[in-house]
């Protein structure tokens, strides 16, 4: 990945997840990742500087920033990524490098010199601003996520969002986390290049929902 795309974000009820979700499987192909019911897994570490810079941006509204993080998928801390999530204004870009379990394992205690010597661009990209800003790990993300495609349109159900204290533990799949919002509260993102089919605009204004600028980010941090 790496192009700019349109994202939207709105909460959710979980009658309104519901019912979007089983119109969405009439128009829209299941992602290949999923598992078995439909979803799949994902924890992520996010890194903040020791000003919360990433934090403030986010609550201030700042047009660019950027936040980098890594991520596992199903459980799986053997198949770690380094993430770069971009905003620039109404739009996103996320890149992604892959990384290798003792480089996750440095990361998560905040010893970035094992990337000190990496080949990739991203990987030199965040040992840099990690040197010069301080990067530090910040919070453990943690959610169940129900996604759909369609050509470059992918609608996701982000579901039972859980925070972690950083550090060790983010590779152990025993780590203690807390829920974040309501049982009956979703997060619902649209992702697509140019324009969102009529399709989808008229599945999507079907079930109530409320768009606001959500941050999993922001969410998880205010709970710890």
């Amino acid at each position: 990945m790496g192009e700019l795309r349109y994202e939207q974000k709105y909460f959710l009820s979980q009658a309104g997840y519901l019912l979007l979700r089983s119109r969405l499987e009439l128009a829209a192909a299941k992602d290949r990742h999923v598992q078995t019911g439909g979803a799949y897994a994902i924890r992520s570490l996010y890194f903040d500087d020791y000003c919360q810079s990433a934090l403030l941006d986010k609550i201030e509204g700042v047009e660019r920033r950027e936040k980098f993080r890594v991520r596992y998928y199903n459980h799986d801390p053997l198949a770690l990524r380094l993430e770069s999530k971009q905003k620039l204004g109404a739009m996103t870009r996320k890149l992604t490098a892959p990384l290798s379990y003792e480089q996750g394992w440095f990361l998560a205690r905040g010893q970035i010199d094992c990337l000190r010597d990496a080949e990739h661009p991203l990987l030199r990209r965040f040992y840099a601003q990690a040197r010069l800003r301080l990067l530090r790990p910040a919070v453990v993300v943690d959610y169940e996520r129900v996604p759909f495609v369609f050509e470059d349109v992918r609608i996701t159900f982000d579901r039972y969002l859980r925070s972690g204290r950083y550090g060790t533990g983010f590779l152990d799949l025993d780590l203690p986390t807390v829920p974040v919002l309501p049982p009956d509260r979703d997060i619902l993102e649209v992702k697509f290049d140019r324009a969102l089919p009529d399709t989808f605009r008229r599945i999507l204004r079907s079930a109530p929902a409320q768009a606001c600028a959500i941050s999993k980010y922001q969410l998880c941090r205010a709970v710890q």
